[in-house]
């Protein structure tokens, strides 16, 4: 898939956020600095807390974890470039988030082996200044959802 812009990128976080709205969602983002990662989380949050208005929603590179919530939803945001082992994850809670949450994990090819089976993968491609290619894989209970 194409984004050509910002405005398709919005777009794809959108349709998204349907699927992450009905059960914990786990959202693994990866690809080159500054392919779109952070650029699509922002989208996705501010569209799944519609209403709620974030004064910055930054990358957690160097926090490794951002959390937003409401009263009914908590979205954990990961940022894996940092860490060097999966070990870290146990002092972020990352176990349960994954259960219980959702969770958009930039960096996640880092540690593939403590993913939950049932996810979404998201591969960004830069193209050009504006435009990213996507690759979007969906796994376990996503593999057969239209987004």
């Amino acid at each position: 898939m194409l984004l050509r812009n910002e405005g398709d990128t919005e777009k794809l976080a959108k349709r998204l956020v349907k699927l992450s709205k009905q059960d914990n969602t786990v959202i693994c983002l990866n690809g080159d600095l500054g392919s779109g990662k952070t650029t699509f989380t922002r989208y996705f949050i501010r569209n799944f807390f519609k209403g709620i208005e974030f004064k910055e929603i930054p990358s957690p590179t160097f926090t490794l974890l951002q959390v937003y919530e409401n009263d009914s939803h908590t979205i954990n945001h990961y940022d894996f470039y940092r860490l060097k082992n999966s070990s870290e994850l146990f002092e972020l809670n990352f176990g349960e988030a994954v259960t219980e949450d959702v969770c958009l994990i930039e960096w996640s090819d880092k540690f593939e082996e403590i993913l939950p089976n049932d996810r979404i993968e998201i591969s960004f491609q830069i193209k050009s200044k504006f435009s990213r290619s996507v690759k979007i894989t969906l796994r376990g209970k996503f593999k057969n959802q239209k987004y």
